[in-house]
């Protein structure tokens, strides 16, 4: 497979983007984004993305250079149109007018709608939370996107629908809970099929309702559907699902799933709380972090060498990558080539082969 630094990957990223029309500033954010969701082992919101985004552009489902507008806003709440600009770039905007928010006033509810594609979720939560906050988010498709059956049923009805805590920690990393409550993201198995890899048991059915383990009977036209995750207590994953859908999209201004819409996208909620404003920022760092020292000192089961908890496997993927480089199976990256060809961009980053 094809194999990359950081700096490799990111420098191919943002030149295919800047030779698309997309400012340099922007396509450095959106090549931030993706390659460090490779980095954290998210390869699903990484460079498999690349050709889907410049397909985005090319389709104009994707705006540049865009601002955010503001549609309403309070001291402690904000109604964001990211007029469907970049997901990571009005995200990312979107994110600093909730933490100025929190600052003032010690809570912020910010909603941002018509966005494109914002990537890993966790990433604007772990920004928050190094900033000093603890933060929820919820995400939905703008009612687009329907890909997860809901529970008892085999047509797809609602997205992925992901949600996301975070929480700063005393000495230590984030907590960060990155979550679809799908039983997997779209993404991950684009890059089974990418791989020629089976999904897993239990992951999707096909467009009759039956279950499978080719990835290639999601991708059908009509498509197959995701399951909602809690395998024989789906109707959990389901339940957290349309709470997601009634959040972002009732409450924000991202629509709920219906059949009409159909132009994919993000709408993107977020809380952001300043803890200083409860029982002080130092209290609650040390009391997440005697939490994760009280779970991990549990006696493991067999073949468990160790208890982490949630964040800690990103940012021991973040960590191992930079040392030693980011795979890229030879099927991406033969999309990426391609996509680098047909706009023109020279992509002349020597890539070693593992």
């Amino acid at each position: 497979m094809p194999h990359f630094t950081h700096d490799q990957l990111h420098k191919i990223t943002r030149a295919i983007f800047e030779v698309t029309g997309v400012p340099a500033a922007e396509a450095a954010i959106v090549a931030d984004s993706l390659v460090d969701a490779n980095l954290c082992g998210h390869d699903s919101h990484g460079a498999v993305r690349i050709p889907q985004y410049v397909g985005f552009i090319r389709d104009g489902d994707i705006a540049t250079g865009v601002p955010l507008k503001i549609d309403s806003e309070t001291e402690t709440t904000a109604v964001i149109d990211g007029g469907w600009g970049f997901g990571q770039v009005q995200s990312r905007r979107m994110t600093e007018v909730a933490m100025n928010k929190a600052r003032n006033a010690g809570v912020a509810v910010v909603t941002l709608h018509h966005c494109n594609h914002i990537g890993r979720v966790g990433e604007y939560l772990e920004r928050v939370a190094r900033a000093g906050f603890v933060a929820f988010a919820a995400v939905n498709n703008h009612g687009s996107g329907r890909s997860t059956a809901p529970y008892g049923g085999w047509e797809p009805r609602l997205a992925t629908n992901p949600i996301t805590f975070a929480a700063p920690v005393a000495d230590g990393d984030p907590v960060v809970l990155d979550i679809t409550t799908s039983v997997t993201a779209e993404g991950k198995i684009r890059v089974r099929r990418n791989k020629g890899e089976p999904v897993p048991e239990g992951w999707i059915i096909d467009n009759q309702g039956n279950f499978t383990t080719d990835a290639n009977d999601f991708y059908t036209d009509p498509r197959g559907a995701i399951m909602p995750f809690g395998g024989e207590v789906a109707h959990k994953g389901f339940g957290l699902s349309m709470m997601v859908d009634i959040l972002v999209g009732a409450l924000g201004s991202g629509g709920c799933s219906r059949p009409e819409a159909n132009r994919l996208g993000n709408a993107f909620f977020l809380t952001v709380i300043d803890p200083a404003r409860f029982n002080g920022a130092d209290y609650c760092r040390r009391q997440v972090a005697d939490l994760i020292a009280w779970c991990k000192s549990s006696r493991k089961l067999p073949g468990v060498e160790e208890i982490l908890v949630p964040g800690e496997p990103e940012a021991r993927c973040r960590k191992h990558r930079l040392e030693h480089g980011i795979e890229i199976d030879a099927e991406t990256w033969r999309q990426i080539e391609e996509t680098a060809k047909g706009v023109g961009a020279k992509i002349d980053v020597p890539a070693a082969q593992s």
